[in-house]
């Protein structure tokens, strides 16, 4: 198993997250909403057991429009940390709350690299009390963070399965990026050809018509040639594009 660094955690760093897990009251499951099933840790859902397991799909505001999210285990809630203000922030305290009766309580935040649980927490906090970041892997330290004389919170580093193909990885936004980045910006293209959503998102981001796209290196070559991203002589720089592409994936309406 590992963690969105770019490199795997030793054993010690699940042992230690299996620790705070038995150690919390509440343990809050963030995943991505465009991602649910994707983006779990089954192994520290059976460590928290269903009654102290809160699952919060984040990120809700970049689903397609008119899709529909599947039914979240233990009645999770779905939201948005950058989109929720108070209304959203008082629909997570209270979902936070109602899952144990200890007072104060001790709620963990855990899931995978770059779906939100800093940005979760600032929004509980009403400050940045938590470093956030669109690169992977930022939360290194354990801090303990005071919402009110009821709540105490604090943000695990992210983790995910050993396992886990790196470019399943980079879909998710789980690793920071390196070399292998034009690689994973040509799949990423080709998934985006499939689909009516991305597509539209795409044209939209870059303000490019892609209909002429057959291929991935079409795509890329149309948004470099659109954005003016070009080698000596002329040529579509599609490097830069898909540096370019890899970044905005953060915020596309399916991953």
């Amino acid at each position: 198993m590992g963690s969105g660094y770019g490199q795997r955690h030793p054993k010690d760093h699940w042992h230690f997250l299996k620790n705070m897990i038995h150690g919390a009251d509440v343990i809050v499951e963030v995943l991505d909403a465009r991602d649910i099933e994707g983006t779990r840790l089954e192994i520290a859902e059976r460590w928290a057991g269903s009654k102290r397991l809160l699952v919060v799909a984040n990120k809700s505001d970049l689903i397609a429009p008119g899709a529909k999210l599947p039914k979240l285990q233990n009645k999770g809630i779905a939201m948005s940390a950058t989109e929720g203000g108070t209304p959203g922030r008082l629909l997570l305290v209270r979902s936070i709350m109602q899952r144990n009766v200890s007072r104060p309580l001790k709620a963990i935040f855990i899931g995978y690299p770059n779906v939100g649980k800093s940005s979760l927490i600032n929004l509980l906090a009403h400050r940045q009390a938590a470093k956030v970041s669109p690169v992977a892997g930022t939360t290194k330290d354990i801090q303990w963070i005071r919402i009110s004389d009821q709540l105490m919170v604090s943000d695990y580093r992210g983790m995910f399965p050993k396992s886990e193909k790196k470019a399943e990885l980079v879909r998710k936004g789980a690793v920071k990026l390196g070399s292998e980045q034009e690689r994973h910006a040509f799949e990423f293209a080709e998934r985006a050809l499939k689909s009516k959503v991305q597509i539209t998102w795409l044209e939209k981001r870059y303000d490019v018509d892609l209909s002429s796209a057959q291929c991935s290196e079409d795509v890329l070559r149309l948004i470099a040639i659109r954005r003016g991203w070009t080698l000596k002589g002329g040529e579509p720089n599609v490097s830069e594009a898909a540096r370019h592409l890899l970044r905005a994936m953060a915020e596309a309406p399916e991953i």
